[in-house]
C-alpha cells in the first residue's frame, strides 16, 4: 500500500504572513455561521411573530437532511482533482453563496407566517450548503498544510484569534447590530467582511497533492468508521458543540427573560467570552504541545461544566458579566483543541490507509455536529412546549424563566460529563497507539 508522509515536506514552510493569511478565513466561518445561531431564530419568532415551535420542528427535520450534505461534500472533495488542487476551488466558488444567502435569510418579503417558515428554511438550506462546502474545504486544507506539531499548534492558536473576531461579531454584535442598524443592513455588512476574508485566506493557502487512487464511497465510509479513535472523538466533539450551540442560541432568551442586559451589557456578556479567549488560545496551545491535546481538552470540559453552572444562580447583571468572562477560559480550550485533535485523528488514519482524507473526516465530523443542531432545536421545541414560553410577549412566566436557567446552567453538565469520558477514552487509545499505528 502507498505510504503518506506525516512528515514536513520539502516545500519551505510558509512565511508568518502566508500562515495568517490562511487564519483569516475563520472570521468568515465563524462570523456568520455563528451570527446565524445566534440571532435567527430569534429575528424570526421575536420579530417577525412566527411560531417557535414550528420553526424548531422544521430545523429539526432539516437539520438531519442537511448533515448528511457534509458527507457528500467530503467525499467529492477528496475525490475531486484540478489543476488548482482539491480544496482551493471550492473554498473560492462556495464563499460568495456563502454569505449572499446569509444576507438574504436576514431580509425577507412580506411573506405570511406560513410562508415566512418556508423562507426561513429554505435560505436557511442555502446558506448552509454554500457554507458546508466553503468551510469544510478551507479547513481540510490545515492539517495538510501543517504537519509540524509546533506548526500545528501555532497556526491552530491563530485560527482561534481570527476565529474570536467573527465570534465577537456573530454572536456578541450581531443581535446588537441588528436591533439598532435594522437586520438586513447587519446581515449585509456581515456578508462582505465574510467574503473579503476567505479570499485573504486563499493568498496564504496551498496544497501539497495526493497521488494515491482515493477511496470510493463505500470504502471511504467503512475505512472511516474503522478508526476507532475518531469514533470516540467525534462523540465527544458532538456532546462538546452541542452544549456550545445550545448556549449560543439561548443565551439571547436568558439576557432578555432571565437576567435582562441591555444591548451594549449583552454585547460585554457574549464579547467578553472572546476577548478573554483570544490571549488564552496561546496558553492552550503550550499546553496541548507540553501534556496533549487530549488531556487538555478534558481539563477544558471539566471547566466549562463548572462555570456554566454558576448561570442558574447568577441574579444581576454584573455577575452575569462575570461569568461571560470566565467562560472564555475553556471556550478558547475548545477551540483550539478539537482542531488539534482532528488533524491528530487523521493522521492515524493517513498511517493506517495510505491516504490522506481530510474531506471525508471533516464531512462525517460536520453530519455528527449537524445532528447535534437537530438535538439542540429538539430540545428547544421541547422547551417552548413545556415551560410555557409566549412567543413575542414583554414578560415570561415564572415558569419559562426558570426552565431557560436550567437549560443554560444545568442542562449542559450532563452532556459534558458523556465529553468527559469519551475524551478520557480516546486519550488512553491515543497513548496505546503512540508506538504504531493505531488498530480496528
Amino acid at each position: 500500500m502507498a505510504q503518506v508522509s506525516l512528515q514536513p515536506s520539502a516545500r519551505p514552510r510558509p512565511s508568518v504572513a502566508k500562515k495568517t493569511a490562511y487564519a483569516a478565513n475563520q472570521i468568515a466561518v465563524n462570523m456568520l455561521w455563528q451570527a446565524f445561531n445566534a440571532v435567527a431564530v430569534y429575528d424570526y419568532v421575536a420579530y417577525h411573530g412566527v411560531s417557535a415551535v414550528r420553526l424548531s420542528t422544521g430545523l429539526i427535520v432539516y437539520g438531519v437532511l442537511n448533515a448528511l450534505f457534509n458527507l457528500v461534500a467530503g467525499h467529492v472533495s477528496d475525490r475531486t482533482k484540478t489543476r488548482f488542487g482539491r480544496r482551493i476551488p471550492y473554498v473560492a466558488v462556495a464563499s460568495i453563496p456563502y454569505a449572499v444567502c446569509f444576507a438574504l435569510l436576514f431580509s425577507p418579503p412580506r411573506l405570511t407566517q406560513a410562508g415566512l417558515v418556508v423562507y426561513f428554511l429554505a435560505m436557511t438550506f442555502l446558506f448552509d450548503l454554500a457554507f458546508t462546502f466553503a468551510a469544510l474545504n478551507a479547513n481540510a486544507l490545515y492539517p495538510e498544510m501543517y504537519a509540524d506539531p509546533r506548526d500545528r499548534a501555532y497556526v491552530s492558536a491563530l485560527q482561534q484569534v481570527f476565529g474570536i473576531v467573527g465570534l465577537i461579531a456573530g454572536v456578541a454584535l450581531s443581535k446588537s447590530l441588528g436591533q439598532s442598524l435594522g437586520w438586513s443592513r447587519m446581515a449585509w455588512i456581515f456578508a462582505a467582511v465574510a467574503i473579503a476574508s476567505m479570499y485573504v485566506s486563499l493568498w496564504g493557502s496551498f496544497e501539497t497533492g495526493d497521488p494515491v487512487e482515493p477511496f470510493r464511497w463505500r470504502e471511504a465510509l467503512w475505512e472511516t468508521f474503522r478508526n476507532r479513535a475518531f469514533i470516540w472523538y467525534v462523540v465527544a466533539s458532538f456532546l462538546v458543540q452541542f452544549t456550545t450551540t445550545l448556549f449560543t442560541t439561548a443565551s439571547s432568551f436568558y439576557t432578555s427573560y432571565v437576567v435582562r442586559l441591555s444591548p451594549l451589557q449583552n454585547s460585554l456578556f457574549l464579547g467578553g467570552i472572546f476577548v478573554v479567549a483570544m490571549p488564552v488560545a496561546f496558553v492552550w496551545a503550550r499546553a496541548a504541545i507540553r501534556y496533549g491535546a487530549s488531556r487538555s481538552a478534558m481539563v477544558a470540559i471539566a471547566l466549562y461544566a463548572c462555570i456554566e453552572a454558576l448561570l442558574l444562580v447568577d441574579r444581576s447583571p454584573a455577575s452575569v458579566l462575570a461569568t461571560g468572562l470566565l467562560l472564555g477560559v475553556p471556550v478558547a480550550g475548545f477551540m483550539v483543541l478539537l482542531n488539534m485533535l482532528l488533524a491528530e485523528v487523521i493522521d492515524l488514519d493517513a498511517r493506517r490507509t495510505g491516504r490522506r482524507r481530510e474531506g471525508m473526516y471533516l464531512g462525517v465530523n460536520g453530519c455528527i455536529v449537524r445532528l447535534g443542531l437537530s438535538l439542540q432545536y429538539a430540545v428547544m421545541a421541547i422547551f417552548f412546549a413545556i415551560s410555557g414560553y409566549r412567543a413575542g410577549a414583554s414578560v415570561e412566566p415564572p415558569s419559562a424563566v426558570e426552565g431557560f436557567r436550567l437549560l443554560l446552567g444545568l442542562v449542559p453538565a450532563l452532556f459534558l460529563a458523556g465529553a468527559f469520558l469519551c475524551m478520557r477514552v480516546y486519550d488512553r487509545m491515543r497513548s496505546l497507539s503512540s508506538g504504531g499505528v493505531e488498530r480496528s
